[in-house]
C-alpha cells in the first residue's frame, strides 16, 4: 500500500507573497486588534521578509507583514487575470 504524503503545516497556513497583487482588497489586523479594510498599494521585499503596503482610511497607509492579513476578498482573486 502506498501511503499518501501529508502536506507540511507551513504549506497550508502560510500565505505566499505571490497571492497578492496591487489593487487587492484585504482585511488587516492592525495594532491592538483593530481590523480595517484596505487596498494593497505595493508588495515589498525587505531583508526581514516580504511586506505589503496597504492603504486604508483617509490618507493612511501601513507597511504590514503577511501574517497580519486576516482575509482577502475572494471575488478579487477569482476574477483577476492570471499572472
Amino acid at each position: 500500500m502506498a501511503t499518501k504524503k501529508k502536506a507540511a503545516k507551513k504549506d497550508k497556513t502560510e500565505r505566499n507573497m505571490n497571492d497578492f497583487i496591487v489593487g487587492d482588497r484585504v482585511k488587516v489586523n492592525m495594532h491592538r486588534g483593530r481590523i480595517v479594510d484596505g487596498t494593497v498599494k505595493a508588495v515589498v521585499n525587505h531583508t526581514d521578509g516580504p511586506r505589503l503596503q496597504v492603504d486604508f482610511g483617509n490618507d493612511e497607509t501601513a507597511l504590514i507583514y503577511l501574517w497580519q492579513v486576516v482575509k482577502t476578498n475572494d471575488a478579487d482573486t477569482a476574477t483577476r487575470k492570471s499572472r
